[in-house]
């Protein structure tokens, strides 16, 4: 057993809870939610943190309640997967731009500038997800691959 922390995005107002990723640390996990606000160009700096009864982090910012994130710990069977995508080639790049009709305006992991590979590299921890999703040209998640 691993003991792991995960990171939940939660919604108030539409019932909403989103995992982002898992870390081997809480500091870890806390880098990851700061790494995916760069990444959409927000800013909290009135962010605050609490610990929970079940000792979870909380992590509430304004100028809206309604959202906020949560650091829980817990066990896991085997080891975190690796945080590094095993990047593809060229030509298994093209083929899957041309299977799911990628426009010019999404990218896929590998074709995006390396500060936003490195930042989304913190995002999620997940080298294998990484490749799973199309990107804007500012390394924001468009779309997951079926």
């Amino acid at each position: 057993m691993t003991k792991v922390y995960t990171n939940f995005w939660h919604s108030r107002r539409d019932n909403v809870i989103k995992q982002h990723g898992s870390y081997k640390t809480e500091d870890e996990a806390l880098e990851g939610i700061k790494a995916w606000w760069e990444i959409h160009k927000e800013k909290f700096e009135d962010m605050q943190t609490r610990r929970t009864n079940s000792g979870a982090l909380e992590i509430t910012y304004l100028p809206d309640d309604n959202y906020y994130y949560r650091i829980e710990a817990k066990e896991i069977e085997g080891a975190l997967p690796s945080a590094k995508p095993k990047k593809r080639s060229k030509g298994e790049i093209d083929k899957l731009r041309s299977t799911h009709q990628l426009n010019e305006e999404a990218f896929l992991f590998e074709e995006l500038p390396e500060p936003y590979q490195d930042r989304l590299i913190i995002c999620m921890n997940d080298g294998k997800a990484l490749l799973n999703f199309t990107y804007d040209q500012h390394g924001r998640p468009i779309k997951r691959f079926a």
